[in-house]
């Protein structure tokens, strides 16, 4: 095992990383984010992470690229899978959430954890990562990272370019307090709460199926969008018939309530059309969906609202017109004859 290179395959990384599981050979390293030196040095040393190349490193941080299986749900449920690296084409459909596995092997010791942020220029193109959780100390296996496509158009992944940076702190583990500190408790290895065993090295599927137990994973952005603009269609009809209502009763009766129920249908068809505007905006850039769905939602409870006080108006006018029929009725009835009296038989002359 020549420390002082880098290991000569993953069996020399695997090698490394028993031996430096517990043992830090660098313990005048401070605990904290380490730069490029130190994430070099303990790649090189403990093999935290195989393949490792210098040409990846920034000042605190490391360039990864995509690596292994890609997993996502299409339009219909059904689960795609394919194996993608550096060079291989990959297209992420119209909010859509895809599940793609990075590089490096990593094989932490129980000293260093590492947490992983999408690089800003596809920040910038709508995409988004599940990004900023923290991999405990002990983690050995591959990432899966989860992509959310947030714009309206397909998006082309470039795979030479590195998909994430990660950075690596060193933690307080193999800490002892200083003599007389009475306050804090003994540290027994044999004690530390190490990463389980058992969730090692776990493949794609076994991520998943516990996230979600093994049901489609999609986003619900097309369907909000789908059911928006059925709602806003239906909206759109149920405003031009009372608008026409209010039209004929305005022209039949031409009392004050016919005009005001004209008015509230303008209303309703306006509150339509501004709903199918957000529909508009949230197909085109899905980035403010959450917001413009609020908005909408509100949109449609005033619609639902403006829909009362018109069912009232429309009450109170069927019941003006009854009364106007009555009255119209009454005076169109022909006077009701007198009946004859008889002639009274006067008594003989």
């Amino acid at each position: 095992m020549d420390l002082a290179n880098l290991p000569k395959d993953d069996d020399d990384a695997k090698a490394r990383a028993v031996r430096f599981e517990n043992m830090d050979p660098f313990p005048s390293v401070p605990r904290a984010l380490l730069s490029s030196f130190e994430i070099a040095d303990y790649a090189r040393v403990t093999g935290m992470m195989w393949p490792f190349t210098e040409k990846q490193l920034k000042s605190a941080s490391y360039e990864v690229f995509i690596g292994g299986e890609v997993i996502w749900w299409d339009g219909n449920g059904r689960r795609r899978t394919k194996v993608v690296k550096r060079g291989t084409p990959l297209v992420l459909e119209a909010n859509s959430i895809v599940f793609a596995q990075v590089e490096p092997i990593f094989r932490l010791p129980n000293y260093i954890a590492i947490r992983f942020n999408l690089r800003i220029t596809h920040v910038h193109r709508g995409l988004l990562l599940g990004t900023g959780p923290l991999v405990d100390p002990g983690f050995h296996g591959k990432l899966l990272i989860p992509l959310h496509n947030l714009t309206s158009d397909p998006y082309a992944i470039d795979t030479n370019e590195a998909l994430i940076w990660i950075e690596f702190t060193k933690t307080t583990f193999g800490y002892q307090p200083e003599i007389g500190d009475d306050l804090a408790a003994q540290r027994d290895v044999r004690k530390f709460k190490g990463f389980p065993p058992d969730k090692r090295y776990l493949d794609p599927d076994k991520y998943l199926r516990k996230a979600n137990a093994g049901n489609p994973i999609r986003s619900s952005i097309p369907d909000a969008i789908a059911k928006s603009a059925d709602s806003a269609r239906k909206a759109e009809k149920s405003a031009r018939d009372l608008r026409n209502i209010g039209l004929v009763a305005a022209v039949v009766a031409g009392v004050p309530i016919a005009f005001a129920l004209y008015q509230i249908g303008q209303q309703f068809a306006s509150m339509v059309q501004n709903s199918q505007s957000l529909i508009a905006s949230v197909s085109t850039d899905a980035k403010g969906m959450a917001e413009k769905l609020t908005t909408l939602s509100t949109d449609n409870r005033n619609l639902t609202e403006k829909m009362v006080e018109l069912k009232d108006a429309n009450e109170k006018l069927n019941a003006r017109l009854n009364e106007q029929d009555a009255q119209i009725q009454k005076l169109n009835s022909p006077p009701k004859k007198r009946p004859r009296r008889a002639p009274s038989k006067g008594k003989g002359r």
